[in-house]
């Protein structure tokens, strides 16, 4: 039976100790250039990845991604002067934030008061569509908390105007 591997080992120098290398190097290149980014950009971009010279990075929206590209000069020849390395190329890409949004609240349902319920029955009463003057009273309905739900009827039966002839 094979002994388990000790954290310190296995991250110091098993198999994914390149791995933590890699991510703590992108730490390190995040931290940088959000030195040298300007103020209100710098806390909306920042360092996804590197790979064969070329910074990727991400920013909140696309208006802040055309603000860096528009910065991505500069910050390539700030970043010459400070690593003292070779020319590296940066490529933007919009990612917004991880944080999720707050459930939009539910509208409350407006019901039609006295007025508009008697104006409702009374329309249905003139309409010769028997599907129209089913919906207006049942839009009528809603509005009237004493009344039974939807057209006031039960399965079968028609619906009854407010002056109790049938449709």
């Amino acid at each position: 039976m094979k002994q388990p591997l000790k954290i310190n080992k296995l991250l110091g120098t098993g198999r994914l100790a390149g791995l933590l290398a890699n991510s703590r190097d992108l730490g390190k290149m995040d931290i940088l250039l959000a030195e040298l980014l300007p103020a209100p950009l710098n806390t909306h971009c920042h360092l996804l990845s590197i790979r064969n010279s070329v910074l990727v990075m991400a920013a909140d929206s696309p208006v802040w991604a055309a603000r860096l590209r528009f910065h991505a000069p500069q910050l390539v020849k700030q970043l010459a002067l400070r690593l003292s390395a070779k020319r590296c190329t940066i490529h933007v890409r919009v990612r917004p934030p991880e944080i999720p949004r707050p459930p939009r609240p539910q509208k409350a349902v407006s019901r039609p008061g006295r007025q508009g319920i008697t104006a409702l029955q009374q329309a249905a009463q003139s309409v010769s569509d028997p599907a129209l003057k089913t919906a207006l009273l049942r839009l009528a309905n809603r509005g009237c908390n004493h009344c039974p739900p939807e057209t006031g009827t039960e399965p079968g039966e028609e619906p009854v105007l407010a002056d109790g002839n049938r449709l």
